[in-house]
């Protein structure tokens, strides 16, 4: 199949991975056609432009925030666009990401590809018959359903070896066409093609116009994209200025330059400045190809540097490019007006708690790991009401109150008691009717509980907002016995099984969980360094650090940003929760052997910027609790495996873990996600008293052996950062789709061990 034209011109990537660790907002990924493409931020996205703008006439027309939520779900949902409903996710992300007026979550459209035509799948799509229904435009605008980008690195060369911009390739490109008018249209220049080398042109070739008449298309050869770019632990993206770079390198060779110049300047026209005012550049590489970039030339046809035509302009190669380090001058490409393309927005950029002192960039290939690291975030679907353990009456009066005051303040400031006393106290019942809230419990309780949560909303100073996430969750499965799927929780149904009798001295409750619903999103994202967000005890508080502000996904105002795009997951899993005293009891029965074993982790001096710190952080505040809850959901992941067919790349483990004596949690969640093998019934059913209990016996007694031993079972530490001990990929290690800590800190002498192990007692 050839792309000819611009609406072929498309790249299938699954939705799912647009929200995933390595690619989204910010990610180059590469197409079929070999080029580099730029993911473009989601403002730039068509249906998320749409919603944002239908949003903010809502809200111009309705301030009552429940009616502004159903009225964008009712327009939503209209268009064939997925409405995800998850308030509590909501609530989080506009703390999280300060995004104040955050109305909802949507889903990315799947969008299938004609494999004859590499065109979208439109004829029969949902969103095309909601729209044919609703009497919009349904014809042409499949591309509104689907993702933006833009090419880059933006630097082409042809066959000759010619280097340019995209933006001179099609000014090029623009002459070719008014030579052919009757062949040839702007449209074909997708993918970027060459029409400068006498060489370029292939044939004509027969096709057929928009009406179906046939017509006659001029073929010319593709260009080829350079692969290096410039990255910034900020998250920032620039093209490697070939031209400076020539003339830099040159000055370098002659001794012109100090030895200490790492080419800091590379990026300013002031300081060092393109070879000359009309630049020819010319890239050769040797046949060979066995020198590296030693055996990669650049020169530039219009001055002669890189010629080697004498002392002064001697052959430039690439050797030693990884060693530059230009000041990054905080370059957006992802923000790019896909209509004025010319523009690159940027910003100010400086090191991280290091104000005035500029940040540098460094060089990487386009398809290098450290190029793109994506800062994501998932809910597991909770009702509101359950997750903050009160009614859902009185949340809504809170936050109605909470929003009229906080527009008050903004203007005319006020404190909390006087608004109450002014506003609330003696007007109630009038608030509560105006409001549509019915209260179904003794009034005058209602309303001092409301006085109360409003006039002390806890401070965020010091609490960790991901860990009181986490704590929701945890509460709403520990709590309760039974919840039905119906109504307001529509999308989470639970029961508790009746614990074996072995079980009961390790586990206060297994639950089957049939239905859940799990979403995601991107939050953000980095470069050169993942980023690390420590938690550290220091007197008994929190304190959250992050090392790394990193890139929005979108490019709108905070304020201005009302939906975000997401992915929702409907699964079913098994839900575990260990016995707090017994866990106790055994870290103080056997305190001196665990103590000597795990000493290293729990004792361990973590310093900032240290790579692997959060996770390190994180082990070192959970203790040994963190190796047993962890290490036990590897065990059932793996024997969920061997004893039931699943891949573990199917099954996901979500573990709620932490010693905070406010929000102590000792549980884990397995779990199977919507496509994955067992997210019919299948995972639900080995959660049956009988069949659990198999299946942990046979797990604990599989963990004993490992192909390994004895150096498995005798390790002080393997894997990434040294963080595992008797675990590696014989015997505990998961695939890494399922597992939340990057395969670390695992143990599975901590669960099997003849002398502390915890679960010795199971073992026959």
């Amino acid at each position: 199949m050839k792309v000819l034209r611009q609406n072929q011109y498309n790249q299938g990537v699954g939705k799912y991975k647009l929200l995933s660790s390595t690619s989204g907002v910010g990610s180059i990924i590469t197409t079929k056609l070999g080029s580099y493409v730029l993911i473009s931020d989601i403002n730039k996205w068509r249906f998320i432009k749409w919603a944002n703008s239908k949003i903010e006439t809502i809200r111009t027309n309705y301030t009552d925030y429940r009616e502004v939520y159903k009225q964008s779900k009712s327009e939503i949902s209209n268009r064939g666009i997925e409405f995800i409903d998850d308030q509590r996710f909501i609530e989080f992300i506009k703390s999280e990401k300060k995004l104040e007026n955050l109305v909802c979550l949507i889903g990315i459209p799947h969008m299938a590809l004609n494999e004859s035509f590499n065109t979208p799948n439109w004829k029969n799509h949902p969103i095309r018959t909601a729209l044919e229904r609703t009497g919009e435009q349904f014809e042409g605008v499949s591309s509104h359903y689907m993702i933006n980008g833009t090419h880059f690195p933006k630097w082409f060369k042809n066959s000759d070896g010619e280097l340019k911009l995209i933006k001179e390739w099609f000014a090029i490109w623009e002459k070719e066409c008014r030579k052919y008018p009757d062949t040839l249209k702007l449209d074909n220049f997708s993918p970027p093609r060459d029409a400068l080398s006498k060489k370029a042109f292939i044939r004509e070739i027969n096709s057929k116009n928009e009406d179906g008449n046939p017509i006659k298309i001029r073929e010319y050869k593709t260009l080829e994209q350079t692969n290096l770019i410039l990255i910034c632990p900020n998250g920032h993206l620039s093209d490697i200025p070939w031209a400076n770079y020539l003339r830099w390198k040159t000055e370098k060779y002659l001794r012109l330059r100090p030895e200490e110049d790492k080419g800091e300047n590379l990026m300013s026209n002031e300081m060092v400045g393109p070879c000359c005012s009309n630049p020819k550049l010319k890239w050769t590489e040797s046949k060979t190809k066995s020198e590296g970039y030693g055996s990669i030339y650049i020169e530039c046809n219009s001055c002669g540097l890189g010629s080697g035509s004498d002392k002064d302009k001697p052959k430039i190669n690439l050797e030693g490019i990884n060693s530059l380090e230009p000041y990054c001058i905080g370059q957006k490409p992802w923000e790019i007006d896909l209509d004025n393309p010319t523009i690159i927005p940027y910003e100010n950029c400086f090191k991280r708690n290091e104000p005035g002192k500029r940040e540098k960039m460094q060089v990487a290939l386009v398809t290098a790991n450290n190029v793109y690291y994506a800062n994501g975030f998932s809910s597991l679907f909770i009702p509101i009401y359950l997750a903050e353990n009160k009614s859902k009456e009185l949340i809504d009066a809170l936050k109605i109150i909470e929003e009229r005051y906080n527009k008050r303040n903004s203007t005319n400031p006020i404190t909390k008691e006087d608004y109450w006393d002014k506003k609330i106290e003696d007007d109630f019942d009038e608030f509560l009717s105006d409001n549509g809230i019915v209260v179904t419990v003794d009034m005058e309780n209602f309303k001092n509980q409301l006085k109360s949560e409003f006039l002390n909303v806890i401070s965020e100073t010091n609490v960790d907002k991901h860990e009181e996430y986490r704590w929701q969750e945890y509460r709403c499965f520990s709590q309760n016995s039974l919840i039905n799927g119906l109504d307001d929780n529509k999308g989470l149904r639970f029961k508790d099984i009746e614990l074996p009798d072995e079980l009961t001295d390790f586990f206060k409750k297994i639950q089957q969980v049939e239905e859940l619903k799990v979403t995601n999103v991107q939050l953000g994202f980095t470069r050169v360094n993942p980023k690390e967000r420590i938690v550290r005890i220091e007197n008994g508080e929190r304190i959250v650090d992050e090392d790394s502000s990193g890139q929005n996904i979108f490019s709108e105002k905070e304020e201005e940003l009302f939906v975000l795009p997401a992915n929702e997951t409907l699964g079913e899993g098994i839900f575990f929760e260990f016995d707090d005293k017994f866990i106790d009891d055994w870290l103080q029965k056997h305190a001196t052997s665990l103590e000597k074993r795990f000493s290293s982790f729990l004792n361990k001096e973590i310093t900032k910027g240290l790579q692997g710190a959060s996770t390190m952080q994180k082990i070192k505040n959970n203790g040994i609790k963190h190796f047993l809850i962890h290490s036990f959901s590897h065990m059932m992941m793996r024997e969920l495996e061997f004893s039931c067919g699943y891949p573990t790349a199917s099954l996901k483990e979500r573990l709620y873990i932490s010693t905070n004596p406010e929000k102590q949690m000792s549980g884990l969640l397995i779990y199977t996600a919507e496509g994955s093998e067992g997210s019919m019934g299948g995972l639900v059913s080995q959660g049956e008293p009988e069949k659990i209990l198999e299946i942990i016996k046979k797990g604990l007694e599989r963990s004993i052996n490992c192909s390994s031993d004895p150096l498995c079972w005798e390790s002080e530490g393997q894997g990434i950062f040294d963080l595992n001990l008797s675990a590696c990929f014989s015997c505990s290690l998961v695939a890494e789709t399922a597992c939340e800590e990057m395969n670390l800190g695992l143990d599975r002498r901590v669960l099997v061990d003849e002398e502390f192990g915890f679960f010795k007692e199971l073992i026959d």
